[in-house]
């Protein structure tokens, strides 16, 4: 009899590792065009200035309205992933998505522009936080920085789509019928999401992973206030969210702001050479994803790798910006560059493993939150500074990127004073 029982349950692990994937691929699908609302942006700038009059300040906070959206919806993205799901949390916000990129595509003024972008940046914002939910149900712990490494593939496959894929497609239907299309084919993920994801094994009658793990089991109702109380108290949560900030922003402001005009203001190319180039780092960053959680997991160890990227990451922005590299070596700078700056995926996986593991959604919420708080502000500024130095470009964008770059220090430095977790939980270690 006791055979018996570990042959079921031998079966339905196999049955957990196998539909595992079929959730896992329909959320982090959903989570490319994500990325590709995050990154579309400066790829379509020179359209977008022309088609609403506006200059480099206004275009930036077109992008703006996304991520002040979602730095606005991190926490509730928390709870609402704790609380409700992912399989709900997505389905819904998924279509006010859809809705916002279809508005944004036929948006008649700048005003429309701004409300259709900050519909996008709401729909999104769950995306990530659920994802990262799904993983740590579905998924075994020693794998957790792995996972999160092959999220950061679905993302950069969807920050690729939003360089050359996205100059040739606005070339033959032109930037408005593309975010148009890009919602109806959202709409269509959003009900396989319906369909087919599901936000627990034992959803479906198989084992959790807490029982598969013999850890404890994650209770269904969560009190929000205590939750919140619980991360938002933990100085941890902050140190390492101050790291993200830095990185991300970077991030986020290369190769989806003002990395393709910088480039070719800078280097006298043509919009696709230098989408090309922004492909490479987004290739690195890709490859940098699974090889940092490979390595993260395999040796466990967080801290030593976030110092030497986050350093390597400074002096990478320090010389890109204020030194003019050959043509012929920016393709492998930029790659090595996209490399070590994507560290900052070890940001999340710290987050969750100094914080109380039935906490994950918020954890990971609060330290995205940060991040897109930079993400929101940093490139209104710059594109204020663009603006009062258009005469001179040149010297505009390296006034621009040095406040990044202070901000990318500051995480330098906050990197040093992070929690080293052995690729393990220690939240109560710390109590």
């Amino acid at each position: 009899m006791a055979t018996d029982n570990r042959a079921v349950k031998s079966e339905q692990i196999k049955k957990v590792e196998r539909y595992r994937w079929v959730v896992w691929l329909i959320l982090a699908i959903t989570y490319v065009f994500v990325t590709f609302h995050r990154m579309s942006a400066g790829v379509v700038k020179s359209d977008l200035q022309k088609a609403f009059n506006i200059g480099a300040a206004q275009f930036a906070n077109i992008g703006a309205m996304y991520f002040y959206a979602y730095f606005v919806m991190q926490i509730p993205s928390g709870i609402l992933a704790d609380k409700i799901g992912p399989k709900k949390t997505v389905f819904i916000f998924s279509i006010i998505a859809a809705v916002g990129s279809i508005c944004f595509g036929l948006a008649p003024g700048l005003g429309v522009a701004y409300i259709s972008r900050f519909l996008v940046g709401i729909g999104v914002s769950v995306v990530f936080v659920c994802l990262i939910k799904i993983q740590s149900r579905w998924f075994y712990s020693r794998n957790f920085a792995l996972m999160i490494g092959f999220a950061g593939l679905a993302a950069n496959l969807g920050a690729i789509i939003a360089q050359t894929p996205l100059v040739i497609a606005v070339s033959n239907f032109g930037w408005r019928n593309t975010f148009v299309y890009m919602g109806i084919i959202m709409i269509f993920f959003a009900v396989l999401t319906l369909l087919f994801v599901k936000d627990d094994p034992t959803d479906i009658g198989l084992p959790g992973m807490d029982e598969i793990e013999n850890r404890p089991r994650v209770a269904v109702n969560l009190n929000v206030a205590q939750a919140l109380k619980s991360v938002l108290s933990n100085p941890r949560t902050w140190t390492i969210s101050l790291v993200y900030i830095g990185l991300y922003t970077g991030y986020t402001v290369f190769l989806g702001t003002f990395g393709v005009s910088f480039l070719m203001e800078i280097y006298s190319i043509t919009k696709i050479e230098a989408a090309n180039y922004i492909i490479s780092a987004v290739v690195g960053s890709a490859i940098s994803g699974l090889v940092i959680g490979y390595l993260s997991d395999k040796f466990k160890n967080r801290k030593s790798i976030l110092i030497a990227s986050s350093v390597a990451t400074l002096v990478l922005w320090v010389i890109l910006i204020y030194v003019k590299l050959p043509l012929s070596l920016l393709t492998i700078y930029l790659f090595v560059f996209g490399f070590v700056m994507t560290a900052f995926t070890l940001c999340w996986t710290v987050g969750n493993e100094v914080n109380d593991r039935r906490l994950s959604g918020i954890a990971t919420g609060i330290v995205n939150c940060i991040g897109f708080l930079g993400a929101a502000i940093v490139p209104v500024v710059m594109g204020n500074i663009l603006d009062a130095n258009k005469n001179i470009p040149e010297v505009g964008y390296k006034k621009a990127y040095l406040i990044l770059i202070v901000l990318v220090a500051v995480s330098a430095i906050f990197s040093f004073f992070t929690t080293e977790t052995h690729a393990s939980n220690v939240y109560e270690e710390s109590k």
